[in-house]
């Protein structure tokens, strides 16, 4: 054991599960006893970056208050950082989501009671195989990621800020719905299970968005230098500080991150019928989406069986536990699937080394790129009849048309 991760020990990570965000707490008690979740969820609808709260509306006044203040980066967040971690996610911005669906996404649901929550909101799952529902959370998911990691997106004119206060409303609604006897009549044991979306599963929550991407970038054969990893995980505790993460959880560098990541999933791993529902909903949905793209034509359906298998072996090492297995991955791929996601890996490694170098590689990247953002994009239009938006220079440096 390392002596950084001596500072997240079991006793501390413990007592972060019991605190929450009383900020946050108090604006959604505030909203609640208005009655006015109607407007909330109007605001949420109509905010898109961070100039957007108008003066004089009618907003209740603690809300309004909210959005109005502390929307500048705190004093000690280092903007020559934060502008390097977004060159990163410009580079490398495809490979992001791929390791978002099927390594930080797979860990944050292995973890049985931050599971429970998500269960609980039943937002994630839905009958029939509804993938629908998977759908839309991974797309506000990877809007989350791309507001605050496009270039500028944590300016006065961006998106990022915005986009996390609203998800620290979220949490804090989410808190009060599963505390309360009239939303959630089977209660909630925060003794046994510590509060919902609590300090420490925030915090998690941040390592999976940095830490583990850091990790998952290098799997793909990504060269960071420890530069851009720190920087990496200093926007994500600048974004964490807007979200209402307590300042103790900020690691200091990626080695920091990463020791934090591994101990929350540590003390936190176990296998529930949560989890495995969790999971089951987004292979179901991997499982769709490789059909609808152009890669059905290699019949890559069952690639999320060897991804998840593949992004999560460290870890599993790391912490003595089978990952995959306590998701409930059971199925067998058999040795042409294995074959197959070694060449996809392979083929997304050689991608990742060579596109800033060669046309022809570039060419192939664009290629993927463009139809596999293009299908996901128009089947988020068709469900929901909602674009999902991508920034010009985003759609630039992926080489995506229109």
């Amino acid at each position: 054991m390392t002596e950084t991760t001596n500072k997240w020990t079991e006793s501390f990570l413990k007592s972060m599960s019991y605190q929450t965000d009383p900020v946050a707490e108090e604006i959604i008690h505030d909203i609640v006893l208005g009655d006015d979740f109607s407007e909330l969820r109007q605001l949420f609808m109509s905010l898109n970056d961070n100039n957007d709260i108008e003066k004089g509306n009618d907003l209740d006044q603690s809300v309004y208050n909210y959005f109005n203040t502390n929307m500048d980066l705190p004093l000690w967040a280092d903007e020559s950082k934060i502008a390097l971690a977004q060159e990163v996610y410009v580079r490398y911005g495809p490979q992001v989501s791929l390791i978002l669906n099927f390594y930080a996404l797979p860990l944050c649901y292995s973890c049985k009671n931050g599971a429970k929550v998500l269960a609980a909101t039943g937002r994630l799952t839905g009958a029939n195989k509804d993938v629908g529902r998977t759908f839309r959370r991974l797309f506000e998911t990877s809007k989350i990621v791309m507001d605050v990691m496009t270039p500028g997106g944590l300016s006065p004119d961006g998106a990022g800020i915005v986009t996390a206060k609203k998800v620290r409303l979220y949490h804090a609604a989410i808190r009060y719905f599963l505390l309360h006897e009239k939303y959630n009549p089977e209660g909630w044991d925060i003794e046994e299970m510590g509060a919902p979306i609590n300090q420490e599963e925030m915090a998690g929550t941040l390592m999976s968005f940095s830490a583990l991407i850091i990790s998952g970038l290098e799997l793909l054969g990504a060269k960071l230098t420890e530069k851009e990893k720190d920087a990496y995980i200093h926007l994500w505790i600048v974004v964490g500080y807007f979200m209402g993460v307590d300042s103790k959880l900020y690691p200091k560098n990626n080695k920091e991150g990463w020791d934090l990541g591994i101990a929350i999933i540590q003390r936190n791993q176990d296998s529930s019928e949560d989890c495995k529902l969790l999971t089951k909903s987004l292979m179901d949905f991997s499982e769709h989406l490789f059909r609808k793209t152009f890669l059905s034509e290699i019949r890559l359906k069952t690639m999320p069986y060897f991804l998840i298998p593949f992004f999560t072996k460290k870890v599993s090492k790391e912490i003595g536990t089978d990952i995959p297995k306590l998701l409930g991955i059971n199925k067998k791929i058999g040795l042409l699937g294995n074959l197959k996601g070694q060449l996809f890996i392979f083929l997304i490694r050689l991608i990742t080394r060579l596109e800033g170098k060669h046309i022809i590689f570039r060419k192939i990247y664009a290629r993927v790129t463009q139809k596999f953002l293009r299908k996901m994009t128009a089947f988020y239009l068709e469900t929901y009849n909602a674009d999902f938006y991508i920034p010009s220079s985003l759609k630039a440096s992926w080489r995506m048309k229109g």
